[in-house]
């Protein structure tokens, strides 16, 4: 399966080349989130049966997140402009760093977007899973989040994105 997306993600990207559509991003980068990407969707169903084996209301807010997560990424790799090892990336995704400003306190933080499964380790991060995770997962710089966390609200506003190529 994955190496039929990956033939997938070639062809397109060889219809937008003879359409002269510019895409820049950078070959590495776009190699490592076509694997991230047949990753979630190979392993989506086992996460979500593995983490909510019940039906509940939480287990299916999590497959309509990860039919977006899955839907943004695909976007991203058909229309992408970005470049470069480190680089402002337009959403939140797994692996990246999101700078964020507390609107009450004014105190700069940043998080480090983890796999919920733990595949990214000696990263200290927080799960998308996490409530500050949820709130951030494909939010777009400039955007205001509110998180209703066990310490309490937290109010939000992304000042960065980036996403680091992993080792």
């Amino acid at each position: 399966m994955s190496y039929a997306i990956l033939d997938e993600y070639h062809k397109m990207d060889k219809g937008r080349e003879e359409m002269k559509t510019q895409s820049l991003l950078a070959d590495g980068l776009k190699e490592e989130l076509i694997r991230h990407l047949v990753q979630v969707e190979e392993n989506g169903d086992s996460f979500i049966e593995d983490f909510f084996p019940s039906p509940s209301p939480e287990r299916e807010e999590v497959k309509v997140t990860l039919k977006q997560y899955i839907k943004k990424i695909e976007d991203l790799l058909t229309t992408s402009s970005l470049s470069g090892a480190e680089r402002e990336f337009p959403f939140v995704i797994i692996g990246c760093k999101v700078e964020v400003k507390d609107l009450v306190s004014d105190e700069t933080l940043v998080f480090k977007i983890i796999s919920p499964l733990g595949e990214m380790p000696g990263e200290h991060g927080i799960s998308p899973l996490s409530p500050v995770g949820k709130a951030l997962l494909l939010q777009e710089k400039g955007a205001q989040v509110s998180v209703d966390a066990p310490g309490g609200t937290f109010h939000y506003q992304i000042t960065s994105i980036t996403y680091s190529k992993t080792p």
